[in-house]
């Protein structure tokens, strides 16, 4: 026991300083004898004799050495007497041996570098204070005779430098957050080191198995021997590790270490703002000064080079302007450096913290205050979105300052090009001074443009830089926001309310009159200060309350109006709504105002401004309520202008007003509660009265929502098989137990998660009351307008019809002929209801997207929480990932790769959600695209209608992909199975897969549509549906038959309007014998020219057919261009011909038949008759 703990304290550490600080050595000076009491015998060079033969007395030191492990394990690989499994197993033994091997040399050096850092903490720790005592007193210089460019250099070396000091001192600083889980381990590595080594020696002293090869027995008990070692060298390394760390820490070496860090961060800091500000005066200043220069030059140069002198100054000024751009730019690159790696320190620090302690209350505490802390990453994606224009206008100047460059390559040319445009005049003198100042403005010109060209270089990779930062930090902040909001509603905030019944200091402030009077005063303080504002505050609110009643008359006069069958002003609506807003808006109003003007003057004061606050919420929360009930008023807009009925507005009337004067004292509480005291927070009153909310709310749905007497009672007795029929308990219990759920949340302890999950059901809540109410809004203007259509076109009717009167007396009135005027063509009346119902549709399917917009974008920061279910992994999924990479010639590559991918839980989240969407989408796009696109197109309503049932095979196909590659299946993986399902349902449902294959080619050939009539078998009519499986045909009689597809296909199928939707019509009429058939033919032709709807090509065409057995049968025939008056001109031609015809005297007769009776004598004497045989004919 004493040799043992002297060798844990060996490293100049006394042992009651180690016992005193940690107790872990102390659990190794207790377990050290078993280890010491281990049997002489077991050392590592030990060889039983069935192995080799002999006994190799040796130490382990000498004997087990890598170069003994690899001999060995040549020797197996050249025995004959081993099979290739054996040769395998002992291959896979000897590496092993090796790799521990390695890890006990690592350990030993590991052993001996903690040994000597324990041995010399005491000089580390002076060395570390001298350090930190130099850069305290250490001010950074630059020096003077450096130049612009060595300045340059020099900020870069410091930028440099300072961005290493920061790595090291965040790499350090998560070394010192890992440090307390480290010591853990190392104490547990230490613990369990004896029993490793005694389960080593057990394996190393059993008996070899008989059938064992004694090759491989040797290549085992290296491996055990092996390992031996590394475990005994493990205990010095570990006991070394514990040591340091104890000296350490007695010295407080570790907080010095990391004060010394920040101290070097701090100087490197500052002696790049002092280099950086260097930099940016000498850039200024020589700016500046090429900016003077050549507006000196401008000044005193020659007419010729007046041009390229404005060019140079241009030039100097451009230079000047992009120096200051670029330390802008720096600025903003500095501040968005320093957030990013504030981010990144937070968001190590953060999953450093939860590793460490776990996801408790005070990391949820932590973890939300930098959630609050965090910058707005909308702000730099607008930045990010904005210097994209700027990047490319930057790029776009540098090519054309290079082209500029270039140009001056060739000063001569330009020299010579000045010199020509010279005055005749010039002496040689003057021509040799005129080239000489020109090489010079080019000159000056080249080293200006140069200056820019550097300038805009360092401008546009400042600008990428930024913007790569900038993303880098946008990217950063929300997977640290991700990263909260995943694990923040999933931590405890308290205890569950059984454990902890306490009553804090904040909690008697509610009955401390005191309190009261602090807000008060408060008040009246601020009365004193602005009699102005409560003068003209109390004399709107007066106004208010003072014609209230005068409003709801109002509303009831408007409602009676409005109710009118005939009522076509929408404007009576509008201004229903507007009344009804003011009469809702007078106590929100009020307590608005007071929650104003008590929090400028709280000045502090914590119950004031929770009281502040509190009324903030609590006039937001009572408008929205107090709105709505106001709409169900009587004679309201919800009854008058919505057509509601009367008892759902009352039911919800009445109840809204129970769950003002229920909730809105306990939300009061609740808010100021949490806002006397939010630091502390969730305190037992706070909770008790958030639970009581709850549960006022579930009663107020259970009332509202009850399937028998809610107010979903009359819509779903007028759909009694919709889905809100089938699923209205569905709606109703949901409804109830959610506030129910949030009550037990709160009550458990995960009260923030309550009170966000609250939140986001009171905005959902909101949201669908106002999408009822636009909707009810937007379907009165329909029928408003509906209406006004409809009294339009009667009162056009009505004026056709007088006209067409008033025309008929006339002619028949006059006594000449009177002249023919062309008659205009009536316009084609609208379809009021096929209008009114694609607009109903259009305007569900609108709710319907605002409604799924308006969730994502309520809980779109809840939804990341949800991530915690990909720990619960279900299976594994082989997926392929394609990646775009660039080689080293530039060329751009695509590869292919499979991962293997963990599908959780939340992947079937995902896919219930792609389930839901896909209906929503398969019930409502198609709708929406034949209302908006397909309508506006100049199709037909066969193609429109080919082109939505595609869309919606698009879309369940869509929607079936997606769930499974979210499920990770892959064609690859389940064609085996669809192969299976191809054969077996090729037998068993081949006519099903025939119908919907032949559907496929009717929309797509197109042999029948929507609309056409057609003949198949005995049944005739017009095609009404085409399904997957079978096509409706719906009859004259209103009669629908179901044909299957394959009818179509594979049958004979008469289309009367594929081609040409002309038809014949065949109009059959006997005339008795004796008529004039000439005449009968012409008045039939006559009819059937003078009939509006017959076409005139083809023309009617009339002809005797034959003599029948009771009339001369004449045939017309005739065209009309559709089918859609085909019986009415039937009819109308049938009518004209019986008038024609009697007009004209020709007889249609009757069918009949002669029957002569005569005597017919029996050859045995008897007759029929005794009576002579009739000698006129009877009919």
């Amino acid at each position: 026991m004493q040799a043992s703990c002297m060798g844990i304290g060996s490293f100049r550490v006394s042992s009651r300083l180690l016992l005193w600080r940690h107790a872990g050595p102390l659990a190794v000076c207790l377990l050290a004898p078993l280890w010491a009491a281990r049997p002489a015998g077991l050392v590592l060079g030990q060889e039983s004799a069935a192995v080799a033969g002999k006994q190799e007395e040796a130490s382990p030191e000498k004997t087990l050495t890598a170069e003994t492990v690899e001999a060995r394990r040549k020797q197996a690989e050249a025995s004959a007497d081993l099979d290739e499994a054996a040769k395998k197993r002992i291959s896979e033994l000897y590496t092993q041996a090796l790799e521990s091997l390695n890890r006990a040399a690592e350990s030993a050096q590991r052993a001996e570098t903690f040994k000597q850092e324990a041995d010399n903490v005491q000089q580390r720790q002076r060395e570390v204070q001298r350090r930190i005592d130099e850069l305290r007193g250490q001010t950074p210089t630059v020096p003077q005779t450096l130049t612009l460019p060595d300045l340059e250099q020099e900020l870069a070396k410091a930028d440099h430098a300072l961005t290493e000091l920061k790595q090291a001192q965040s790499q350090f600083e998560n070394e010192l957050a890992a440090r307390a889980n480290r010591r853990k381990d190392v104490r547990s590595l230490l613990f369990s080191a004896p029993q490793r080594l005694q389960e080593i020696e057990r394996q190393l002293q059993s008996p070899t198995p008989a059938d064992e090869p004694p090759l491989l027995t040797l290549a085992r008990r290296t491996e055990l021997q092996a390992r031996r070692l590394a475990v005994e060298q493990e205990i010095p390394a570990s006991q070394n590790e514990l040591a340091k760390s104890d000296a350490e820490d007695a010295l407080d070496l570790a907080r010095l270490q990391r004060d010394l860090s920040i101290q070097e961060v701090a100087f490197a800091e500052r002696r790049f703002q002092l280099l950086d500000s260097r930099v940016k005066q000498l850039r200024a200043a020589a700016a500046g000064e090429a900016v003077r220069q050549a507006e000196e030059e401008a000044i005193r140069a020659q007419p010729l080079l007046k041009d390229y002198a404005a060019q140079n100054r241009d030039l100097a000024e451009k230079a000047q302007a992009l120096t200051q751009q670029i330390g802008q730019t720096e600025r903003n690159l500095h501040d968005a450096e320093a957030q990013l790696q504030s981010v990144q320190q937070q968001y190590q620090q953060a999953k450093e913290r939860e590793k460490s302690v776990g996801l408790t209350k005070t990391v949820g505490a932590q973890l939300r205050k930098q959630e609050a802390t965090l910058p707005h990453v909308g702000k730099y994606r607008q930045n990010i979105r904005a210097r994209q224009q700027t990047i490319e206008d930057v790029r776009y100047e540098l090519f054309e300052l290079d082209e500029q460059r270039n140009e001056l390559a060739q000063s001569d040319q330009i020299v010579s090009r000045i010199l020509l445009e010279a005055p005749a005049g010039l002496t040689l003198a003057e021509r040799g001074e005129l080239q000489e100042a020109a090489e010079a403005a080019l000159e000056r010109k080249r080293k200006y443009l140069d200056a820019v060209i550097r300038n805009q270089s360092t401008y546009f990779d400042k600008l990428t830089e930024l913007d790569t930062t900038e993303l880098q930090l946008v990217k950063r902040t929300e997977e640290f926001i991700d990263y909260i909001r995943e694990r923040v509603l999933w931590i405890r905030t308290s205890k569950p309310l059984t454990a902890e019944l306490t009553i804090s200091d904040s909690d008697w402030w509610l009955i401390d009159p005191r309190q009261w009077l602090a807000v008060a005063r408060r008040i009246g303080s601020d009365v004193r200060e602005n009699p102005t504002w409560y003068a003209a505050a109390l004399l709107i609110f007066a106004s208010l309350f003072g014609v209230r009643r005068r409003l709801r008359r109002r509303v009831r006069e408007i409602g009676e109006l409005a109710e009118r069958r005939n009522c076509t002003q929408f404007r009576l609506t509008l201004r229903a709504a507007a009344i009804t807003l003011l009469l809702s808006l007078l106590w929100p109003a009020v307590t608005w105002y007071v929650a104003w003007r008590l929090a400028p003057a709280a000045n502090g004061a914590d119950f004031v401004t929770a009281v502040a606050a509190s009324l903030w919420v609590q006039a937001g929360y009572f408008l929205p309520v107090e709105l709505f009930r106001q709409i169900c008023r009587p004679r309201g807009l919800a009854e008058s202008h919505f057509e509601w009925p009367a008892s759902t507005t009352k039911l919800l009337r009445d109840r809204l007003m129970h769950l003002m004067l229920l909730s809105m004292p306990l939300v009061f509480v609740t808010i100021v509660l949490h806002a006397s005291d939010p630091d502390r927070g969730y305190d037992v009153v706070e909770r008790i009265c958030f639970m009581l909310a709850c549960g006022v709310a579930s009663w107020f749905l259970a009332r509202v929502l009850h399937p028998e007497s809610g107010v979903l009672r009359e819509y779903v007795a007028f759909h009694p098989d919709g889905w809100n029929d089938r699923l209205k308990y569905v709606w109703y219990w949901l409804g109830v137990l959610s506030p129910l759920a949030l009550a037990a949340t709160a009550f458990f302890g995960y009260y923030y998660t309550a009170q966000v999950l609250a939140l986001r059901l009171l905005y959902t809540d909101l949201l669908i009351a106002l999408l009822v109410v636009v909707r009810a809004f937007l379907l009165r203007w329909l029928l408003v307008h509906r209406r006004r259509l409809s009294i339009r076109q009667a009162r056009e009717r009505r004026a056709a019809a007088q006209a067409a009167a008033q025309a008929a007396a006339g002619v028949e009135g006059s006594e000449g002929p009177t002249p023919s005027r062309p008659v205009a063509p009536a316009e084609e009346p609208v379809d009021l209801a096929h209008l009114s119902g694609q607009t109903q549709r259009m305007v569900t399917t609108l709710i319907v997207v605002a409604a799924l917009a308006g969730t994502w974008g309520i809980w779109h920061n809840v939804v990341p929480a949800l991530n915690i279910l990909d720990r619960w992994h279900l299976w594994t999924a082989v997926v392929p990932v394609t990646e775009t990479l660039t080689n080293a010639a530039g060329e751009t590559e695509i590869t292919t790769h499979d991962i293997v991918r963990q599908v959780t839980a939340v992947d079937l989240l995902a896919v219930s959600v792609i389930v839901f969407v896909t209906i929503v989408a398969f019930r409502n796009l198609p709708g929406l695209l034949e209302i908006t696109v397909l309508q506006r197109l100049p199709l037909e309503n066969s193609m429109r209608y080919a082109i939505t049932t595609l869309a919606s095979y698009a879309i369940i196909l869509i929607g079936v992909v997606s769930g499974a590659s979210t499920l990770g299946l892959r064609w690859d993986q389940i064609q085996w199975l669809a192969t299976a399902l191809t054969f077996g349902l090729a037998f068993g449902l081949q006519e099903i897969f025939a119908n919907f294959v032949a559907g496929l080619i009717i929309l797509f050939e197109r042999p029948v549509r929507v609309g056409d009539i057609v003949t198949v078998d005995d049944v005739t009519g017009v095609v009404s549906r085409v399904r997957i499986r079978a096509t409706t045909i719906t009859n004259w009689d209103r009669k629908e038959f179901v044909v299957p597809n394959k009818e179509f296909i594979t049958g004979k199928v008469l289309n009367w309007t594929l081609s040409d939707q002309v038809n014949r019509l065949v109009i059959e009429v006997g005339v008795a014998y004796g008529s004039d058939t000439e005449r009968a033919r012409n008045l039939l032709l006559k009819i059937a020219q003078e009939h509006p709807l017959l076409m005139k090509d083809p023309a009617p065409v009339a002809s005797f057919e034959g003599f029948g057995d009771s009339a001369l049968n004449l045939v017309l025939r005739a065209f009309l261009p559709t089918f859609e008056n085909r019986l009415a001109v039937i009819h109308e031609l049938h009518t004209a011909i019986h008038r024609e015809f009697a007009a004209a005297g020709l007889e249609i007769p009757f069918p009949q038949q002669d029957l002569h009776v005569r005597s017919i004598v029996a050859q045995g004497g008897w007759s029929l008759s005794h009576s002579p045989a009739p000698s006129a004919r009877e009919a």
